[in-house]
């Protein structure tokens, strides 16, 4: 067979004209794209000598883009996170009230205020001298309110103590019963860790030994 016969696609064949088109298309997107680039760094590069501050501008054309419940959103929860982080002056929810020109003494004009302000189908938690208040608006758009009465607090019952561990039981035997029972400990399928002697027994050693001499290995694992 000649070099290249058999091959399903080929300069010449419908695929292999379909593939270069598709290729050539995409290298025309992308010379366009690199173009565009150019330009947008034109003009950036003018409207910055013109005194525009050319990172302001992105975030214009970014929120000009962005859909206006979104937009709303995303400014309610920066002002909620730079207030938790005391970067504002003011609770942007008090901020709103206070454009409102509400007696904030007045209990009742602060709640009627903070009515107007709850989101369709949420809540607001308002604390007005010492009673709370839930204010939040129902699936038809009506706005309720009511006091929230302080629940009593859980009673945690005590966590039990965790019973010690029982002290692991050493067998009675000298060091040859000690190496005969790491020998049976191998033949159990218990790994060599299983050792009941402490650490500064004599007879430890001696187990290991005999779980090591039945097991024909260090006691480390299978070796690579």
């Amino acid at each position: 067979m000649a070099k290249g016969e058999g091959r399903a696609t080929g300069r010449n064949t419908v695929s292999g004209k379909m593939l270069q088109g598709f290729i050539e298309r995409l290298e025309r997107l992308a010379e366009e794209k690199k173009q565009i680039t150019e330009d947008e760094k034109a003009v950036m590069a003018e409207m910055k000598a013109a005194g525009f501050s050319p990172k302001i501008v992105r975030l214009v054309i970014k929120r000009r883009a962005a859909k206006p419940a979104d937009l709303e959103e995303l400014e309610a929860e920066l002002d909620m996170y730079l207030n938790a982080l005391g970067m504002t002056t003011e609770a942007p929810l008090f901020r709103a009230v206070g454009m409102m020109n509400v007696d904030l003494a007045a209990r009742e004009q602060v709640i009627d205020a903070f009515l107007q302000l709850v989101p369709m189908e949420g809540e607001i938690i308002v604390k007005v001298g010492k009673q709370p208040v839930r204010l939040w608006r129902d699936a038809k758009g009506k706005a309720h309110a009511e006091d929230i009465e302080d629940a009593p607090a859980p009673v945690v019952a005590p966590r039990p103590t965790p019973a010690a561990r029982p002290p692991r039981e050493v067998p009675d035997v000298d060091e040859a019963g000690a190496f005969e029972l790491g020998q049976a400990a191998y033949h159990a399928n218990e790994p060599i860790t299983s050792n009941p002697f402490a650490w500064d027994d004599k007879r430890r050693p001696k187990f290991d030994a005999g779980w090591r001499e039945a097991s024909g290995s260090d006691g480390m694992g299978p070796e690579t």
